[in-house]
């Protein structure tokens, strides 16, 4: 995979700081880093990244309310959503219907699996709506 632009969303300026360096041991740039989903918006129509990871709870705007406003653009970046919160099945459940399962990364993660992530969402058109049970889109 090419080098990514690559910007990091979090509150956490030490989550932003490690997310940073494993995207540069990946060899990414990071163009950009944001405290909030406001942030995050004004950067992605500046700088145009390929890809953004967001933390879930955040002030201002939240890491959900960005994602859906990512969708409105006419060139979205790729997505994950990283948060200790991720890998629950009840944070997963409630955005079953918006949010794809595998833009979803836990914080902490291994720098392999910050790898797989992103070859997975790649692997797939930016923001897809999730299928759902009955094989429909949601």
């Amino acid at each position: 995979m090419h080098a990514l632009k690559v910007l990091v969303v979090d509150d956490s300026s030490r989550m932003r700081s490690s997310l940073t360096q494993s995207f540069h041991d990946l060899g990414h740039e990071v163009v950009a880093e944001a405290q909030n989903g406001v942030e995050a918006l004004e950067l992605i129509n500046e700088l145009h990244p390929d890809l953004v990871t967001m933390d879930i709870i955040m002030p201002e705007m939240d890491g959900i309310e960005c994602y859906r406003l990512l969708r409105s653009l006419s060139y979205p970046p790729r997505c994950i959503l990283i948060s200790a919160l991720a890998q629950e099945t009840r944070v997963i459940y409630a955005y079953r219907e918006e949010i794809d399962p595998n833009h979803f990364l836990v914080k902490g993660a291994s720098i392999e699996d910050l790898k797989n992530k992103i070859e997975a969402v790649f692997n797939q058109t930016p923001l897809p709506l999730p299928v759902v049970e009955d094989g429909g889109e949601a």
